[in-house]
């Protein structure tokens, strides 16, 4: 076996990636340690191991904002919210991208535009309409919202993905007999997976970590999502970090295992654009 050379550029690679490897991985890892540890010795000491790894600040964050129920409605409202967002637009995709429609051109240009008003500045109509129809405290009408939040970036990912599939796998579906919605749910949306996958994760940590709206909108405990029920642990006269911790450990485990189910169909869609290209 050859021996692989060290040059100055592959050192400079691997000190570059372990600096961003370390960056990356400390805060989980101080994390982790400190959902173990008391207030205390979370400032006493950041990098000492805990004294004894028990349970009682993940028994505590359970017991003071329910963080298991809180994060089953964020897992709730993720889902929910990305599989009718995905619905839509792919259909919306698959439509504009292949077929002249009169009247595509304006709402491709109407989702530009969409995409360009901050979400910050939606916020104070978003929460009047809902109050006029009387539907706050109503996580249905929240997975609305962020579905169409999310839509017009979602929708131009899928159109620019279906126009690089080539036509004539749409050709051979009609000529054995499927019809249009045959031929987008058993052609393009197998092959249009990677860039699903994509759409679906980059969403999810939107939706799933998303606090101002749902802050406004959802005022029931038992409602609250991870990001609203954490707002809990802050009190007027101090923060409860140990716990906050431990809460913020349950928090990350559905998008760790979220990324890890769908991250080899994101790292295909990233080698199939730079093929493309």
């Amino acid at each position: 076996m050859k021996k692989r050379k060290i040059t100055p550029g592959g050192l400079i690679y691997a000190c570059a990636a372990g600096i961003w490897l370390i960056t990356t991985i400390f805060p989980l890892y101080f994390a982790i340690l400190s959902s173990f540890k008391d207030d205390q010795t979370i400032f006493a000491d950041f990098f000492a191991l805990p004294q004894r790894f028990g349970l009682d600040n993940y028994i505590s964050a359970e017991k003071m904002v329910h963080i298991l129920r809180a994060t089953a409605n964020s897992l709730l409202l993720s889902t929910g919210s990305i599989c009718l967002m995905l619905g839509v637009s792919i259909m919306g995709a698959y439509v504009t991208a292949r077929k002249r429609i009169p009247g595509s051109e304006g709402v491709t240009l109407f989702l530009i535009a969409a995409m360009m008003i901050p979400i910050q500045s939606a916020i104070v109509p978003i929460v009047q309409m809902v109050s006029a129809i009387g539907q706050r405290n109503n996580l249905f009408v929240l997975m609305v919202i962020y579905a169409g939040i999310n839509l017009s970036m979602v929708f131009f990912i899928l159109k620019g993905y279906i126009e690089g599939i080539p036509k004539e796998l749409d050709e051979a579906a009609m000529i054995d007999g499927a019809s249009l919605f045959q031929t987008l749910l058993r052609v393009i949306v197998p092959v249009a997976k990677p860039a699903l996958s994509t759409c679906a994760i980059t969403s999810f940590l939107f939706i799933y970590n998303e606090l101002p709206i749902a802050n406004v909108l959802i005022t029931k405990p038992q409602l609250k999502p991870i990001s609203v029920a954490l707002l809990n642990l802050k009190g007027d006269f101090g923060t409860l970090y140990a716990v906050s911790f431990a809460s913020i450990v349950i928090s990350i485990i559905p998008t760790v295992v979220f990324y890890l189910i769908a991250q080899e169909k994101v790292e295909s869609s990233i080698c199939s654009g730079v093929v493309k290209g």
